[in-house]
């Protein structure tokens, strides 16, 4: 989560849904979508509840790895960093013959073996495992935007989570780049080209 923001790290998430569900599980499993579809109160929830009953991992690529990689390449280390971490709670090793990686989008992972992964394009709306994954990730950044928000007010982060929204785009105008900004990415490297207050 957190590709197509200006600011901080891209997230991503690793769920593992056991076969056995209790009524009360499948009831909360039901309300699984596109995680930017779901409101901040339903993605709390279902984050809390996929948390307590499925093996889960966050995994995180920093500005700084976004910037040498890019963000693509950036995105899919915090998915194996994810990974490793699941893997890590549920004592398997990553790269295990009987473990299966499915995944949303068309990329797969470079470090794992290509027989043990699946892409699926919009996988979300495909994939129980892949939509609680995405929800996961989602409500971990956006916690982690909002305390960042309190420290660098006027972008606006508080709500559009550094994504490149009108009023981010005026507070880079008026209040310039901050440390936590991507400074690979166009408007923020455009940005750094003007004197402030331009």
């Amino acid at each position: 989560m957190g590709r197509g923001s200006l600011i901080s790290s891209v997230v991503g998430g690793a769920v593992c849904i056991p076969r056995k569900l209790t009524p009360s599980q499948k009831r909360l499993l039901h309300w699984l979508d596109d995680s930017k579809k779901l409101t901040p109160t339903l993605r709390a929830e279902l984050s809390e509840g996929i948390h307590s009953f499925c093996w889960t991992g966050i995994g995180e690529a920093s500005i700084e790895e976004i910037q040498a990689l890019n963000i693509h390449y950036a995105s899919l280390l915090c998915l194996y960093r994810a990974l490793e971490q699941l893997c890590h709670k549920a004592g398997l090793t990553l790269v295990n013959n009987d473990l299966r990686v499915i995944m949303d989008g068309r990329a797969t992972i470079p470090d794992l073996p290509a027989d043990m992964q699946t892409a699926i394009v919009k996988g979300d709306g495909s994939s129980a495992a892949i939509a609680a994954a995405s929800v996961i990730a989602k409500h971990h950044r956006d916690m982690a935007i909002q305390r960042l928000a309190e420290h660098y007010p006027g972008y606006g982060w508080e709500v559009n989570m550094g994504y490149p929204t009108p009023a981010h785009l005026q507070g880079l105008e008026t209040l310039g780049v901050t440390p936590l900004h991507r400074k690979t990415f166009k408007k923020v490297y455009q940005q750094l080209a003007l004197p402030l207050n331009a």
